[in-house]
């Protein structure tokens, strides 16, 4: 049996089912891995994510084990409170609406970037902490998986070499795909840091060079010199600039995944 969504399944029951009659449901078109939707009704607001193919139903099964288990561990940490559901055997995930923009919508003044990178850094710092009793695999072992999925027209695994020597280096818990879309602010604070999918053992630059090579402005003279001091690590700029190529080819070839099997996804006019 399929474990996964497709465009022409009943979303709207399913949601239904979960929070009663919605008064609203709306697709986000960007969801590159999951069918997203944002629903409201008398209980609230939601989202909701379904997954696209079998790799991201296995992650998302993870992402909620992972999640219930840092949150019991530590409630106060700005993550979403994910539940899993099945239909028909398939994995679904639902979570309340958390409200702000993400960082790559953002507009934050200087003293907002100072303060937003120290918090970025303690999350991060929080997270390495954590030992989740359950297995996990190093970052570039889990993007070596993905390329199976999306490198179908020729995926050379040697571009994850920065990756592998960065993870000998240095070895800890690590959110794996701390891209700026995945960091919500509200009032220029860190409101909420989402999706663990890619959740896994790395050097802990390589979130912070995941975050830096997608975003444009400044953010890095704010970040890097809090995460040199919180987790005693001198960066180079040669080290951010390695990592960042390892993303932008996994992002590459993952754009001419969707291009070809997804075309309804409206990508990013970077990405596009």
């Amino acid at each position: 049996m399929r474990k996964f969504f497709k465009n022409l399944d009943d979303f709207f029951s399913i949601i239904n089912s979960q929070i009663g009659k919605p008064k609203s449901v709306k697709l986000v078109s960007t969801g590159w891995t999951n069918f997203v939707y944002i629903a409201k009704s008398k209980k609230g607001k939601f989202v909701f994510r379904f997954p696209r193919n079998a790799f991201f139903a296995r992650a998302l099964e993870k992402e909620c084990e992972f999640l219930q288990q840092l949150y019991q561990h530590d409630s106060t940490l700005p993550i979403p409170k994910l539940r899993l559901f099945y239909y028909k055997n398939r994995p679904y995930s639902v979570h309340r609406y958390i409200p702000g923009k993400s960082m790559t919508q953002a507009r934050l003044l200087e003293y907002q970037k100072t303060r937003l990178a120290k918090e970025i850094v303690e999350f991060l710092f929080a997270l390495s902490n954590f030992t989740p009793n359950m297995k996990l695999p190093k970052t570039s072992t889990f993007l070596a998986r993905l390329s199976k999925v999306s490198g179908k027209g020729g995926y050379d695994l040697s571009k994850h070499a920065p990756l592998i020597y960065a993870e000998k280096q240095y070895l800890i818990l690590t959110h794996g795909d701390l891209n700026p879309g995945n960091i919500i602010i509200k009032n220029g604070r860190l409101k909420a840091v989402l999706d663990f999918a890619f959740v896994s053992y790395c050097s802990p630059l390589d979130d912070v060079a995941r975050l830096i090579g997608r975003l444009q402005g400044d953010f890095a003279k704010f970040l890097l010199p809090v995460f040199e001091s919180k987790f005693n690590i001198k960066v180079s700029e040669s080290d951010v600039e390695n990592l960042t190529g390892v993303w932008n080819y996994v992002e590459q070839k993952y754009v001419e995944y969707i291009k070809l099997n997804h075309p309804d996804i409206i990508l990013p006019k970077n990405f596009s």
